[in-house]
């Protein structure tokens, strides 16, 4: 078993990462916003993955052109690929699981209609996400089973069946957008491309120095990256996307 997960853990990369043109945006963005909601909230804070979530939601609905990623049709392998167009806004996101033996596994679940959503009931979902186990989370069971019982090559070739089938990414793989972040871990900045045709990563909270009104004064920020497919969107469509979700990020009241 430790074998097999090794494999397919190493091989999902090597299959999946996106090989087209991509490039990534870096913003830090002020958290002062997002701080005075976390503290009027008190115990029922929502956590800054939350406001990620639906901030990214959000700006997927108001630039419907990066809701979309290209598909090329598995059972016509010579096809051109086409746009497969999302109707809905849902966010996928990567949670790690520690598993004996195995020093690098994750999964990724799907929050649906997250533009449609409360950042607490965001909040709860991701809490729950992080406690998950085989009994209390359909994909992870689905995704460990698949590992566990099925040969190297069949266990591939089941997870990589959604870039193939709309429907299948749609049902396992969200929309056009993951989220995932390593600032638990004090990381700083993260710069990478993903299998999704949107990534979005953000660091460490912490206070820095931000210049605000012509003063330099220290405040809460995050340092937030989106690495983004050249064949969705231009440069210009994907910058005036990003200056909007960093906009709603810093201006969070309409977040809540």
């Amino acid at each position: 078993m430790k074998n097999r997960f090794f494999q397919v853990f190493r091989r999902i990369p090597e299959l999946e990462l996106n090989s087209s043109p991509t490039v990534t945006f870096v913003s830090q963005v002020d958290l002062t916003k997002i701080e005075k909601i976390r503290k009027l909230m008190g115990q029922n804070k929502p956590s800054y993955t939350a406001f990620v979530i639906k901030a990214l939601a959000m700006t997927l609905r108001a630039y419907p052109y990066a809701n979309q990623r290209i598909s090329r049709r598995a059972w016509l392998p010579f096809a051109r690929p086409r746009l497969q167009k999302f109707d809905r806004f849902d966010i996928a996101v990567a949670a790690e699981r520690e598993m004996e033996g195995v020093e690098s596994a994750a999964f990724v679940d799907i929050f649906q209609e997250a533009d449609q959503k409360p950042l607490q009931k965001i909040t709860q979902w991701l809490s729950d996400l992080s406690k998950a186990d085989l009994d209390t989370n359909r994909q992870w069971a689905q995704f460990y089973a698949i590992i566990r019982w099925c040969p190297t090559w069949l266990a591939l070739f089941f997870i990589e069946l959604p870039f193939g089938f709309p429907q299948l990414w749609t049902k396992y793989r969200g929309s056009a957008a993951l989220v995932t972040s390593p600032a638990k871990y004090g990381v700083d900045t993260v710069v990478a491309c993903w299998s999704w045709p949107i990534g979005v990563s953000f660091g460490l909270v912490k206070d820095r120095p931000v210049v605000k009104d012509g003063q330099l004064k220290i405040c809460p920020t995050f340092n937030l990256t989106l690495n983004f497919d050249r064949r969705i969107m231009a440069g210009a469509q994907a910058g005036r996307f990003f200056a909007k979700f960093v906009e709603r990020l810093e201006n969070a009241d309409g977040l809540e």
